[in-house]
């Protein structure tokens, strides 16, 4: 992306966002991420939240002696809960201004504000030293980067040797399995979204694009199944106002949130989406 293309991506990006906002307050307590549902009970959104937290914990190993980076941290909903939880230390990082204050008012509330920064930077270019962190996470942010390359290379430049990583994101199929219909919904939502980076996470070709990067270990695991119910439920409060007011229009792009609610869960329904965990070293 060209200095031009890459500021009208964060200009979308923040009105995106911004719009949002209260919705992800109101709905989610400020997290901007889907929760993990287990196979074997059933838990509030709340609750799923914590568990998906605790995933990331478990993934990354994390401990008291561990620096971690949040790339893309929005209100510090994860940094906070991790902290609290292991006693790591956080760096949180977002490109959104508005985000910061928030994160680290509950931080404080928290009680981890000791443990926890949060500042604005891009993940694609940190000002931080090389082999800075000894884990780095990302929960539904990679999808956001105009440039995934450029991103991981930086991610993996910032990692200490043997360093753990471990993405919690979308992934897509190849462009021929969707219907021109589908594919029509789906880039119309990514626009509105800015999601540009979504293009690259392809269903079982990911792990290439890490390895490319200098990543080792990489696996990847699918867990829709238990992000699932978390989609049910949004797409049960977006359907009837999706069709009253989004679909017949052909408004996904000016509502991205309600139309992806509406028709991503459809898509995951038919394997066209899913959401993984993908894990490496450095």
């Amino acid at each position: 992306m060209s200095p031009t293309d890459t500021g009208e991506h964060f200009a979308r990006l923040r009105h995106y966002f911004a719009r949002s906002e209260r919705n992800y307050e109101l709905m989610l307590g400020g997290a901007k991420h889907f929760g993990y549902h287990p196979d074997d009970r059933r838990v509030s959104e709340r609750e799923a939240q914590g568990l998906l937290h605790d995933l990331v914990a478990e993934r990354l190993a994390l401990g008291p002696g561990d620096r971690v980076l949040d790339a893309g941290c929005g209100q510090g909903v994860v940094a906070c809960d991790l902290v609290r939880k292991t006693g790591c230390r956080i760096d949180g990082i977002t490109v959104l201004d508005f985000e910061v204050p928030k994160a680290e008012a509950r931080a404080r509330a928290a009680g981890v504000e000791a443990r926890t920064r949060f500042q604005i930077m891009d993940y694609s270019e940190t000002g931080f030293d090389d082999a800075a962190f000894d884990a780095i996470y990302t929960t539904e942010t990679l999808s956001h980067s105009p440039d995934i390359r450029r991103t991981l290379h930086e991610l993996n430049r910032v990692l200490k040797p043997g360093g753990r990583v471990a993405f919690f994101e979308y992934s897509i199929a190849e462009t021929e399995a969707f219907s021109p219909r589908e594919w029509t919904l789906f880039e119309r939502i990514a626009r509105g979204s800015a999601m540009v980076g979504l293009h690259e996470f392809r269903n079982d070709r990911f792990h290439d694009v890490m390895e490319e990067a200098g990543f080792r270990d990489v696996r990847t695991e699918n867990i829709t199944a238990n992000m699932l119910p978390s989609l049910r439920r949004l797409q049960r409060l977006a359907l009837l106002p999706y069709y009253l007011v989004t679909w017949p229009l052909g408004r996904q792009e000016r509502n991205p949130n309600r139309s992806a609610a509406v028709v991503y869960h459809a898509m995951v329904r038919k394997g066209l989406v899913r959401y993984n965990i993908f894990t490496a070293r450095k």
